[in-house]
C-alpha cells in the first residue's frame, strides 16, 4: 500500500470519530477523484448532517496543498421530519422515529473545529432549494444529500443547476429508489447520461440536464 493510502486512512478514521454520518471509504475515493483538478475550489454540499462529508473533502482539498478552496455547507439543521421518512413516522422527534439527536448547526461547526477543518468553511441554516434560489454564486461542484426523496431531489438538482459553473459537476449521494428514497428515479429523469460510483453516488455534467416539462 502507497503512503497515500495509509495517510488516506489515518485522516478518515479521524474524522469518524469526531462526525457522525454513513460516508465511507468509496465517498473518501470518489471526494479525492472529483477535487483533484485545480479548477474544483467553489464547492456546495446540500446536507451537512454532523460535518462529515466537509470534513473529507476539506481533509482532501488541504492534502493536495490546496488553499485556494471554500466549501458551502447548506443544512436545515432542525428537529423535524424529512420528507423521505415514513409517513407513520411524519411527527416524530429525530430520536423518537429512531434516528438519534437531531443535526443542529452549532454541532457540525464545533466538529469541524475540532479536526482543525473549519477554515475555508461557511455553514448556512437554510433549505437546499431555498439557498440556491437566494445566491448567485457559482459553484464547480454542488453536492447533494438531503432528502432522499424524488420530489426533493429533482427539485434540489433543478435548483442547482442554474447555480453550477459551465465546466462544472452536480453530484449526490444514496442512488436508491428503496422504500420512500427516489433519488434514482430523480437523476435518471434529469440527465440524458450520469456516471455512478460504488452503485451509490452518483454524478452529472451539465450539458446533460435535461429541464422538467412544464406539461
Amino acid at each position: 500500500m502507497s503512503p497515500r493510502f495509509w495517510a488516506d486512512r489515518r485522516a478518515r478514521a479521524r474524522i469518524d470519530g469526531v462526525c457522525i454520518g454513513y460516508s465511507r471509504e468509496a465517498h473518501w475515493d470518489w471526494f479525492r477523484h472529483i477535487l483533484t483538478p485545480p479548477s474544483m475550489r467553489r464547492i456546495l454540499i446540500l446536507g451537512v448532517y454532523y460535518g462529515r462529508d466537509v470534513a473529507y473533502m476539506g481533509s482532501i482539498l488541504r492534502s493536495l496543498g490546496r488553499t485556494d478552496y471554500h466549501i458551502t455547507g447548506v443544512d436545515k439543521f432542525e428537529d423535524a421530519a424529512c420528507e423521505d421518512w415514513p409517513e407513520e413516522s411524519r411527527g416524530m422527534s429525530w430520536k423518537e422515529a429512531g434516528f438519534g439527536d437531531a443535526p443542529a448547526l452549532e454541532r457540525a461547526r464545533g466538529n469541524l473545529q475540532k479536526l482543525g477543518l473549519d477554515t475555508n468553511v461557511t455553514l448556512h441554516k437554510a433549505l437546499g432549494e431555498e439557498f440556491l434560489a437566494g445566491t448567485d454564486e457559482q459553484y464547480d461542484m454542488i453536492y447533494i444529500d438531503t432528502s432522499h426523496d424524488y420530489e426533493t431531489t429533482r427539485q434540489s438538482i433543478d435548483a442547482a443547476m442554474p447555480r453550477l459553473a459551465p465546466t462544472g459537476v452536480v453530484a449526490g449521494d444514496d442512488f436508491s429508489d428503496q422504500g420512500t428514497w427516489g433519488v434514482a428515479k430523480a437523476v435518471r429523469e434529469a440527465f440524458g447520461k450520469f456516471e455512478t460510483h460504488d452503485d451509490w453516488i452518483w454524478w452529472a455534467q451539465p450539458d446533460q440536464y435535461r429541464p422538467r416539462s412544464s406539461d
